[in-house]
């Protein structure tokens, strides 16, 4: 049995993309029996003002939170707009930051590997094997590698070293892993999936129809939908010209949806509601158990992101029964198929609606990879740090 501590930064109290993805990775690992895990969640505490800067919602001050079995230690930081500044302003190292550092890297003492995620659980399991000489592994997700290191000389500098030092980088894409090459090439480096929960199934028509209504739907209406973070990356403030687009080409009855949050929640809103032609219902957040249910109502799911790690939604709606379009960038294709993206330029909303509306007219059932399977992903993981384990 390989003791073993996974470290990363996300909220159990907001669990979306890469809290779920590391949940689950963790749950099948498990489940291989090879493993004992001590999880430990970094999650910043904020203050009313700092709230309102980085648009945060109050959460539970917990120690520990148990999850389907999976106890994560909640690592407490106080954010401080001292140290955004140092960082991202000044590009130095953060002094809050590493006193926090100091506190708790004791708790990754004594471990036979850690796995770490994305640039904070890096830089945690980096300052363990400089001290302990604990090997460690790190999973990079998306905008750890196509977006942060590039804005920043700091993250940048720290994410070579990461990479360099790290016994094994895991990347959630041939795509992501690909683009990594571009920060530094001569690192151990491997596609590690994320995989579809068994929760995302289609329903049987008379659940689905249930649930439709419910959610305040005619049986003539079709659902087009964006679901995930409401930020810049995905491309957001696409969505009101893609929509108007596929509205003045659809004849039928059309619904679209707009299922998440983020700091262009509000842009994004106004931009709905100025325009008269399209019926758009902006859901929020949703709770991760809801999920296959709205996703069994959706028609067709748009994923117009500039950047995407893997883009785990689209391969969710698929599963669900949806059609797919996306943006031709990142991991999107390696999920969708190469038929179903569109290429960013001067064109792309036009091309997207196009191929939407041909899809609401035509829908087509679709099959994901074999790839995208927890199980096999836990099993690929498993044998990679046991080779490595072997030859250090």
């Amino acid at each position: 049995m390989l003791r073993t501590a996974v470290i990363f930064e996300s909220s159990p109290f907001d669990r979306k993309g890469l809290f779920n993805a590391v949940h689950n990775r963790i749950k099948h690992l498990l489940d291989t029996g090879e493993f004992t895990i001590d999880a430990f969640c970094i999650h910043s505490r904020d203050t009313a003002f700092t709230r309102r800067v980085r648009h945060t919602p109050v959460v539970p001050d917990e120690e520990n939170v148990n999850i389907e079995g999976c106890r994560y230690r909640i690592l407490w930081y106080d954010f401080s707009i001292m140290d955004h500044i140092i960082v991202n302003k000044l590009h130095r190292r953060p002094f809050f930051f590493s006193r926090f550092m100091e506190r708790n890297i004791g708790l990754l003492e004594g471990y036979d590997c850690i796995i770490a995620h994305s640039f904070t659980g890096g830089l945690f399991a980096m300052e363990a094997f400089q001290r302990y000489g604990t090997p460690f592994y790190v999973t990079w997700h998306g905008s750890d590698i196509h977006t942060h290191p590039w804005r920043n000389p700091l993250i940048m500098s720290d994410t070579v070293r990461i990479m360099k030092t790290a016994s094994c980088n895991f990347f959630v894409s041939k795509a992501l892993l690909e683009y990594s090459g571009r920060i530094t090439g001569d690192v151990a480096k491997e596609v590690l999936y994320n995989g579809v929960s068994d929760t995302f199934v289609r329903y049987p028509d008379v659940v689905r129809d249930n649930f439709r209504q419910k959610f305040g739907l005619l049986p003539q209406d079709k659902v087009v939908a964006f679901a995930g973070s409401i930020v810049a990356v995905k491309n957001v403030t696409a969505l009101q010209p893609i929509f108007h687009s596929i509205r003045a080409i659809y004849k039928g009855s059309l619904k679209f949806w707009i299922i998440g949050d983020g700091k262009l929640h509000s842009a994004v809103e106004k931009a709905m509601k100025a325009d008269r032609d399209i019926d758009v219902r902006l859901w929020g957040n949703v709770d991760p158990e809801y999920m296959p249910s709205m996703l069994n109502c959706v028609d067709v799911l748009i994923l117009p992101s500039i950047n995407e790690g893997l883009g785990m939604v689209g391969a969710e709606a698929i599963k669900c029964g949806a059609s797919v379009v996306g943006s031709d960038v990142g991991g999107i294709p390696e999920v969708i198929g190469r038929d179903m993206v569109v290429p960013l330029g001067e064109n792309f909303v036009e091309e997207m609606a196009s191929l939407v509306v041909s899809l609401l007219e035509n829908p087509t059932q679709r099959e994901i990879s074999a790839e995208l399977d927890w199980a096999a992903t836990a099993a690929k993981e498993l044998s990679c740090i046991r080779k490595h384990l072997k030859s250090e």
